[in-house]
C-alpha cells in the first residue's frame, strides 16, 4: 500500500555555512539521528556539488545509454571472474527480488581498477570521440572524487549523531573507503501498447504489480547518496506503518539512506530499509544516480556496544539475521554480489 501522508524528512546542509561551524554541525547531526532513527531516508539540500557537474553527468549518461548494445556488453560485468561488481549490465541480468526492469553501469575511479584482474571500464579518448561521449570518464571520475569528500564530512556528523567524536570512524573504516558510482537507466515500457485491448486491462495491472525497476531491496554498505531525475519511482517502506512511501523528486537534492554496514555498525540502532523503484510506464526513460559508500574492504567490522537497537517489526526489514554478520566488507559485498547478478 503506498502511503499519501508520509514524505521523508528534509536537511539543509547551508547551515553548515550560516552558522558558526561548530553550531551548524550540531544542529544538522541531531536532524540526521531523528531522520535516521525514524524513516533511514532524507533528502539532502544545499550541498556543495556543483549543479553544472550533474547536469553534464546526466546529458553524458543520456548519450552513452543511446549507445548499441554491442559497444556497451564491451564493458559487461563478470561475476566469477573478479570480485567487483564493475562494469555494464543489460535488461535480463540484474535481479533484487526479482528480474529489475533497467539497465545501467557501475564505476569506479581508474586509479582503484586492478589491470590484470579487470576489464577495460571507461572508453578510450579515442572512443569518446567516436561514440560522442567526450568527457564521460573525467565527468564521472570528478563526480565521484566530489561524493567522496562530502560522504566522509558526511560520517563526521553521523559520528556526532550518535555522540562520538567526529573522527570516530576515520581510523576504522574510512583510511581508504570503498565506493563506486551507478548510472542507470529504467527504461519506460509503453503503457498505451501494454494496454490497447481493454479487456486485457486488469489482467495486465496485475502482471505490472510483480515489475519493478529494481524490487524491494536494502543497499550493502554504509550509505547510498541517490541523484534522481523528475520522473520519480523511488519508494522506501515506513517503519512505523509498513505502507510504501513515495521519494518524490526535489531539484538539485540528494537522497541519503542507511546502508547494511552501517546497521551492522551501530548495532541496530540506524536501520537499513527497504526500497524500490516501480515499473516504469511513464513515457519517459528515468535516470538515477546512486553513489554507494562503504567501510574500506578489509577492515573488520566493529559493532559499537552501547547503542540501544532500534525496534521495528521484522515483516519490513530484509534480513532479520543481519545483525549476526561478522567479517569484513569484501566478505558480505562478495556474499550479496552473487545474489544480484544473473550471470
Amino acid at each position: 500500500m503506498i502511503s499519501e501522508i508520509e514524505s521523508i524528512p528534509s536537511i539543509d546542509f547551508s547551515k553548515l555555512k550560516n552558522c558558526i561551524n561548530t553550531n551548524g554541525k550540531e544542529i544538522i547531526s541531531k536532524e540526521i539521528k531523528k531522520a535516521c532513527k525514524e524513516y533511514g531516508f532524507f533528502y539532502i539540500l544545499n550541498h556543495n556539488i556543483e549543479q553544472s557537474l550533474i547536469e553534464r553527468l546526466i546529458e553524458l549518461s543520456k548519450k552513452y545509454f543511446s549507445l548499441p548494445l554491442e559497444i556497451k556488453m564491451k564493458m559487461n560485468i563478470k561475476i566469477g571472474e573478479n570480485e567487483t561488481n564493475l562494469g555494464y549490465f543489460s535488461l535480463g541480468q540484474h535481479y533484487s527480488t526479482g528480474l529489475d526492469h533497467k539497465e545501467g553501469i557501475y564505476l569506479d575511479l581508474e586509479n582503484n581498477i586492478n589491470p590484470l584482474k579487470d576489464k577495460q571500464l571507461y572508453p578510450t579518448k579515442e572512443e569518446e570521440i567516436l561514440y560522442g561521449i567526450v568527457g564521460f570518464k573525467d565527468t564521472c571520475e570528478t563526480f565521484m572524487k566530489c561524493l567522496k569528500q562530502f560522504s566522509i564530512q558526511l560520517m563526521g556528523l553521523i559520528a556526532l549523531s550518535l555522540n562520538l567524536p567526529e573522527d570516530y570512524f576515520n581510523q576504522l573504516y574510512l583510511n581508504n573507503p570503498h565506493f563506486n558510482l551507478g548510472l542507470l537507466k529504467y527504461m519506460s515500457f509503453n503503457k498505451e501498447k501494454e494496454k490497447e485491448k481493454e479487456k486485457e486491462k486488469e489482467k495486465e495491472k496485475k502482471e505490472n504489480k510483480n515489475k519493478f525497476g529494481a524490487g524491494p531491496h536494502c543497499d550493502w554498505g554504509l550509505f547510498t547518496l541517490v541523484y534522481q531525475d523528475d520522473v520519480g519511482g523511488l519508494q522506501v517502506k515506513s517503519k512505523t506503518s509498513g505502507n510504501w512511501i513515495n521519494v518524490k523528486p526535489i531539484k538539485g537534492s540528494f537522497v541519503f539512506n542507511i546502508g547494511d554496514m552501517l546497521e551492522i555498525i551501530t548495532n541496530g540502532y540506524y536501520n537499513s530499509m527497504l526500497h524500490q523503484v516501480i515499473y516504469n510506464t511513464s513515457g519517459r526513460d528515468r535516470y538515477s544516480f546512486p553513489f554507494f559508500f562503504n567501510p574500506q574492504t578489509d577492515k573488520p567490522i566493529m559493532p559499537i556496544d552501547n547503542l540501544e537497537k532500534t525496534i521495528i517489526d521484522n515483516n519490513f526489514k530484509k534480513n532479520i539475521k543481519l545483525l549476526n554478520f561478522k567479517g569484513t566488507y569484501n566478505d558480505y559485498h562478495i556474499i550479496q554480489m552473487n545474489k544480484l547478478f544473473n550471470k
